[in-house]
């Protein structure tokens, strides 16, 4: 009997507990030599995906002259995640006739809730 509500309690307990979470977010960005490059080899649209999920589409000459931080950037992702959890993500950018432009990884954790990638062509 004390083992029965021994582990109600246990489980009540666990069930109880809610994990705090944060917003954490990553941009995507280039600058005025790789917008002029990717419209010198005549891509004009570009397409995010993250964990292969479509994110955002841009004009590929969308650009800036300085890293422009969480908030904005040419693409913006933003994830949920549990206090202290890191989480490594994948992205592909493809151009409008799907050839891969962009690839890699980047990490997400509490410790950095604003991180920015900055995007070079390298045809």
């Amino acid at each position: 009997m004390k083992k029965g509500i021994f582990l109600s309690i246990l489980v009540v307990s666990v069930l109880g507990c809610t994990k705090e979470k944060f917003t954490g977010t990553h941009s995507f960005w280039y600058n005025t030599e790789t917008a002029d490059d990717l419209l010198a080899y005549g891509v004009n649209e570009l397409t995010l995906y993250v964990d292969e999920v479509e994110i955002a589409t841009i004009d590929a000459y969308d650009h800036y002259t300085a890293d422009p931080g969480c908030g904005s950037g040419n693409f913006v992702y933003t994830d949920q995640m549990f206090k202290k959890e890191n989480k490594t993500h994948s992205y592909r950018i493809l151009d409008e006739s799907d050839s891969l432009i962009f690839s890699g990884t980047f990490m997400m954790s509490q410790k950095t809730p604003c991180e920015s990638t900055k995007l070079i062509v390298s045809f």
